[in-house]
């Protein structure tokens, strides 16, 4: 997905033998980022080649589905092939070690404790409540003598052939170890030397196997230029613009990977992997303890360096030279290696061999020249003493706000005494900045751990730390004032037990323990399997990889491929499009603009949702940076990518955008804040004590949907047939249609599954398949397009940011007189996927709104069109009305519980009083709190915050959505097609179980199809939480109407058997197909409300600024689950996702062109499995069946992302402590979304004046 390995969504499994050691080793590896050719002699599997439903699963495979850790399924394989290469290398790997594992695989659905679940089920520490989860699981499986997964009894030499004495020779016993347990294994040449022509003879390919022969070729190839492949790593950070002319492999040179220990020095081979280095540090420091220990801190650094599969093969040459070409990169290797003054150990082809310290490497010209090893010192642990850090945006998978690293020479037994210059390394601070040397050299010779001597030296550093700005980083003051929290923490550290106990706390990091999770529910045995808590139907096959995308569709004939050509600004007249470049590069087929479109330029069919088309591609002027210009069509998808960047476009002028709601209110422009929907006041109150007056702000979130947006588009005969990843299949029909002037009944979209969406394929995908379709239509071939992430993230709309402005009137208990509030959310440059509609419900939540006056706008701005994101409108709304009973309760300083209470209607307030009452019990919310606050008391630079938070959803339905029912006589099994679409919600699993109850058969009869516009003619889109309940019902509708045909012969053949029901209802002519469509007409299901409640509890690090969830309690409404499992699936995800919104999601953008700066993984980062609750519990209401809703149930996909708005109040909380602390002014004060670390820590104002001993 990424190409960089950020996402992990292409992680396989590699075997090879130890240039070394000569043994077989097996690791996972992101496939982004390994090139073909070093694959050479090495074998790869794939997650076909573990396990399928031919041949039989993988235990990893069953786990993770019998766990439910799939949504979407489209992280599934890769999730399963890290597990399995971890199972390879270390079978008796511990639960720790698992979930310390996974930094580097993303999952936006599930909410990752599912995932870690099953994994960890499969540790050798396993705790009971994991294992007997799966103890069906292991009475079906037994352990292969081979592999130790699921044995079929057909390895040769197999041990459990009881009854078989089949004699093994070697050769057979060699075969098994050589190809393991796989069924689909791709083995290279086992040549060790290789010389190949790439890219049609424009480069070279050389794999040695000596330092020698590196420096043959060397002298063969110079001048000209050349790049040295290892772990090829670098890749992910920074992209290579100007490919080099010559590639050498040295991933198998031996004399870079060997190491030797001696009491002088350490010897490391320039070319050890991360992963190689650890381990050798880990039992290094055991086994010499004395002059080596320190190396176990080195080893828990490099642990945070990017992830699993990137440390398998990344070295620690590859890392530094990252360093050596970018000086502002804040490299970890680097940084650690500086800080015990290690050296390098370089070799020039002219055979001079020289050894330098880091810092001369970094100015030196490496051409030709190959680092061969790193020289590391003895440091005795009697005298030295050594930490370094490193402060991450998130736990895991993501380079460093600020690292540093520092090591003094302590005379313990004489008042802490630096006995020597000290070490003080600092990391992206600056392009050039690394060694504190003012500060090292006041430290030198004085006692440490002084009041004194820490103030000045902290005064020191102030002057000698100058970050440099970039937008894209953390701003200047907070880096500088991180590093000098950072070396406090390292003084507090030398000697904990004579600092004071208050500032004590400070010493260390956050500590993050295993986590784990709980779910409560009631499941029904009488309707089953409606209520039963199954596996998801797709489960399986998704973590076989055998869950069809579109982009796994197997190529057509003839078919080509698409990629988009982006504006780089937004209000840039375009005055000429030149793609003569890019048409000149051999496999361009062609380049289409809007001057192509055979149609209407649009992409989007106006209806009452949608009040204005969408230009398919740029006509004149650019709205908004990303905005599509043109696509290009080429022979593959990667030459199509490289094509779009030679394409030149022109401007003839262009204007600064306006791009927040603030620049908009602020320039005066009206035409560009157009009212929606608002709340009048019917009442009025006049006890008004306390006016309160405020702003409250939200800013945008990305989708990250893993699949990325796709379509392949396919003309047969005067039809076109098109596999597009949508929501919203008629929208990309209608949209079609109209621009390529192909009438509607011959085009026919289908949609299997799409992997996650969550609003981004409503609307947005049909600016995908629309642009293909145009394509495909000129050409009359087939043509595929999967968008790169940069332009995905570029071109497509996000969540829309909030501007609220209220003003509330209040009595001294906290009742609302009045409240007056301004909805501004920001549009971008259209007015489609408009919010005001959900907002309007979503302020008004439990509360008596009599008395509210509300005015919601949409703002446009000069942003790509803002698109529906999980909980579109009602999630600014929640958070915004939250945020004003919360100040009302700091203002009239009253139980925020109570005044949410006397606020809310007659009407709701049973519910809201049910809500509390259940959280407040269940999560033991009342001495958690006074644990809490005692915490605070005792505690400086740690804090602790808990929230509690109603939540109230309403959940609006449309039509029109369709159900077709089709019963086949040859065996009685059950084919539907619904106008839903799967994209992780468990869709399918719910019709199924929803089909199996009403027509009174088992589930593995039924199969539910893709979806198709020839099927399902006209349906909305699956969104809003409606989907399921929507297709359900018709399915259910459908389903009746078969009974009621049967019921005659049912009555008449006296209760048969199912399968000889039905061949006599074929052979008396009766339709064994129905199909139904749920409208509005409909009684239910309709609109209804879900309620909720959730606890959160933090804790702080004000010295850093980061924090972690302890536990969340999570309440929901779901009335009576059609599928418990999927539905905790549902509030698990969502409730992560919306962690990750308000904590490390940040979207930052260029002001002079609109431009998005934050369009990787390098630089936007939602949640991994190390951010997660460290406790998080899933309790169902209990006895709430919905009349409203299909079967008593409720829908769950979107209202649990509401209660992650307890993570602002829970910050604020531990904030509050560490202002009073300060001795601040107890002010109510605002902390917006996001709440970054860095945030964090500039509003609690953690100042360095304010450390002390």
């Amino acid at each position: 997905m990424c190409r960089e390995g950020g996402c992990g969504a292409c992680i396989v499994s590699i075997q090879s033998a130890h240039p070394i050691t000569k043994r077989d080793q097996i690791h996972a590896v992101n496939s982004c980022l390994v090139p073909v050719l070093s694959c050479h002699g090495k074998a790869i599997t794939t997650i076909e080649g573990i396990g399928n439903q031919r041949k039989g699963y993988n235990k990893v495979q069953e786990y993770l589905a019998k766990f439910n850790g799939t949504q979407c399924g489209y992280c599934s394989p890769a999730m399963v092939m890290n597990m399995y290469s971890l199972l390879k290398s270390k079978p008796n790997i511990t639960m720790k070690e698992v979930e310390n594992s996974f930094g580097g695989n993303i999952c936006r659905c599930t909410g990752y404790r599912p995932i870690l679940d099953a994994f960890k089920a499969l540790a050798s520490d396993a705790s009971e409540d994991l294992k007997q989860k799966c103890r069906d699981i292991e009475d079906l499986m037994k352990d292969c003598k081979l592999d130790g997964d699921k044995c079929d009894k057909k390895c040769k030499g197999c041990k459990l052939k009881a009854d078989e004495k089949e004699e093994t020779n070697e050769e057979d016993r060699k075969e098994d170890e050589d190809h393991y347990d796989v069924d689909f294994v791709e083995i290279a040449l086992a040549q060790k030397k290789l010389k190949l022509n790439v890219g049609k003879g424009t480069a070279l390919w050389y794999r040695v196997s000596s330092v020698f022969e590196i420096m043959q070729i060397f002298d063969i190839i110079a001048p000209n230029s050349y790049m040295l492949v290892a772990g090829n790593t670098a890749q992910g950070v920074y992209r290579i613009k100007n490919p080099p002319n010559v590639y050498i492999d040295i991933s198998d040179v031996g004399e870079l990977k060997n190491y030797a220990v001696y009491n002088t020095h350490l010897e490391l081979g320039a070319n050890m992997t991360l992963t190689e280095t650890m381990e050798l540090f880990r039992n290094l420091s055991k086994q010499n303890p004395l002059l080596y220990g320190y190396t176990n801190v080195l080893a828990d650094h490099i642990d945070l360096v990017a992830n699993v599969p990137v440390r398998n093969v990344g070295t620690l040459a590859g890392n530094l030279s990252i360093k050596h070409e970018h000086h502002e990169f804040p490299s970890d290797i680097f940084l650690i290696f500086l800080t015990v003054g290690a050296h390098l150990v370089i070799r020039e082809k002219t055979g001079i061999v020289r050894t330098v310290p880091l810092l001369e490497y970094l100015d030196m010209n490496m051409y030709s020249k190959v680092i061969t090893q790193i020289i590391l010192p003895p440091l005795s642990s009697h005298h030295y003493y050594i930490n370094t850090f490193k402060i991450m945006p998130r736990k895991q998978n993501v380079h460093a706000l600020v690292n540093a690293g520092f090591l003094f020479r302590i005379n313990r037994n004489y008042n802490n005494y630096v006995e020597e210059r000290p070490v003080i390394i600092f990391g992206h601070i600056n392009r050039n900045f690394n060694h504190a040397y003012n500060a090292e050299n006041y430290l030198t010779g004085k006692p440490l751990l002084n009041n004194n001597v820490l103030k000045y030296v902290l005064q020191i550093l102030s002057s000698e730390l100058k970050p440099e700005y970039d937008p894209v980083e953390a701003d200047p003051e907070y880096r500088k004032k991180l590093a000098m929290a950072l070396f406090y923490r390292y003084v507090l550290s030398v000697n904990p037990d004579i600092v004071s106990k208050k500032y004590r706390s400070g010493y260390n990091n956050l500590q993050r323990p295993l986590s784990s999770g709980k779910q409560e529910y009631v499941t029904n045995e009488k309707v089953w399997p409606v209520t039963k808590p199954v596996q998801k139907l797709e489960g399986l096959l998704q973590c076989a990889g055998e869950a069809e995308f579109v982009n796994d569709k197997p190529h057509f004939p003839g078919e080509l491929f698409g990629a988009l050509v982006i504006s780089d600004r937004a209000n840039g007249v375009i005055s000429r499009v030149d793609a003569s470049a890019a048409l000149h590069l051999p496999g361009v087929v062609a380049f289409y603009t809007a001057d192509d479109i055979p149609g209407v330029n649009t992409f989007i069919q106006p209806n009452f949702i949608y009040p204005e088309m969408e230009e398919v591609f740029c006509s004149s002027k650019t709205l908004y940076a990303g905005q599509p210009i043109g696509i290009i069509i080429a022979a593959t998808q990667e030459l199509a990518n490289k094509a779009t960047t030679y394409v030149k476009v022109s401007y003839s002028s262009s204007e600064k955008p306006l791009l927040t709601i603030e620049q908009v209110l602020a320039s005066g422009d009206k035409t560009r804040i157009i009212p929606q929907l608002k709340i009048i006041p019917t009442a009025t109150k006049t006890d008004v004590k306390h006016v309160i007056k405020g702003e409250y702000k939200l800013e945008s979130q990305y989708h990250y949907t893993m699949e990325l947006q796709t379509c392949l588009c396919v003309p047969e005969d005067d039809n076109m047939k098109v596999y597009s990843s949508t929501q919203w299949p008629a929208m990309a029909q209608a949209a079609i249609s109209m621009a390529t002037k192909i009438p509607a009944h011959r085009i026919n979209v289908e949609v299997k599954r799409v992997g996650g969406a969550y609003g981004s394929k409503i609307s947005r995908s049909s600016m995908i398949a629309t642009a293909c379709a145009i394509a495909a239509h000129k050409l009359n071939r087939p043509v595929r397009m999967v968008l790169d992430l940069e332009t995905n993230m570029r071109a497509v709309g996000k969540r829309y940011p909030l501007l609220a402005k209220y003003e509330v009137g209040v009595n001294d208990e906290g009742e609302i007189q009045y409240l007056k509030v301004e909805m501004y959310e920001n549009s971008g440059y259209s007015l489609n996927d408009i919010v005001g509609i959900f907002a309007v419900e979503g302020i008004k939540s439990y509360y008596d709104f009599q008395t509210w006056k509300v005015d919601i706008y949409a703002v446009k701005t000069d942003n790509a069109c803002s698109a529906w994101t999980r909980a579109p409108g009602t999630l600014e709304a929640v958070a915004t009305i939250e945020n004003i009973m919360e100040r009302i309760a700091f203002v009239t300083k009253k139980d925020p519980i109570k005044v949410r209470k006397l606020n809310c209607t007659a009407e709701n307030l049973p519910i809201l009083e049910e809500m509390f009452d259940t959280i407040l019990s269940s999560s033991d919310y009342q001495t958690r709190l006074d644990l809490v606050n005692k915490f605070n008391e005792e505690n400086r630079w740690r804090k602790k915050g808990i929230s509690i938070l109603p939540m109230k959803y309403e959940i609006e339905f449309f039509p029109n959505y369709h159900s077709l029912v089709s019963i086949y006589s040859a065996d009685g099994t059950v084919a539907i097609t619904t106008g839903g679409i799967e994209m992780g919600q468990g869709i399918n699993t719910k019709v199924a179980q929803v089909a199996a109850y009403t027509l009174g058969i088992e589930m593995d009869k039924i199969k539910v199809n893709p979806s198709m516009v020839i099927t399902a003619p006209n349906n909305f889109p699956t969104g809003g939480s409606i989907g399921s309940d929507t297709v359900s019902f018709a399915t259910m509708k459908a389903c009746e109407e078969l009974i009621s045909r049967l019921k005659p012969l049912r009555e008449k053949m006296k209760n048969p058997e199912w399968l000889p029901l039905i061949q006599a209802a074929f052979l008396a002519g009766t339709n064994l197909s129905a199909s139904y469509m749920y409208s509005k007409k409909e009684p239910a299901p309709n609109n209804y409300s879900v309620y909720g409640a959730a606890v959160i509890e933090v804790e702080v690090d004000l010295l850093t600024g980061q924090y972690q969830i302890l536990r969340a309690d999570l309440l929901e409404d779901v009335g009576e689950s059609l599928s418990p499992n999927v539905d905790v699936g549902q509030i698990e995800g969502a409730f992560i996702m919306g962690l990750g919104y308000f904590n490390s999601e940040h979207l930052i953008y260029d002001e002079n062109n609109g431009k998005l700066l934050t369009d990787r993984t390098w630089t936007y980062w939602p949640p991994g499995v190390g951010d997660i609750p460290i406790d998080m519990r899933v309790k169902f209401r209990k006895n709430s069946p919905n009349p409203k809703g299909v079967l008593r149930s409720k829908a769950t996909g979107e209202p649990a992302i509401c209660f992650s708005i307890g993570l602002q109040h829970a910050l604020k909380m531990a904030i509050k402590s560490a202002k009073q602390d300060k001795g601040e002014p107890d002010e109510w004060f605002d902390f917006f979304q996001p709440c970054t670390f860095e945030k964090l820590f500039m509003t609690a104002g953690t100042d360095p004046k304010d450390f002390m001993i």
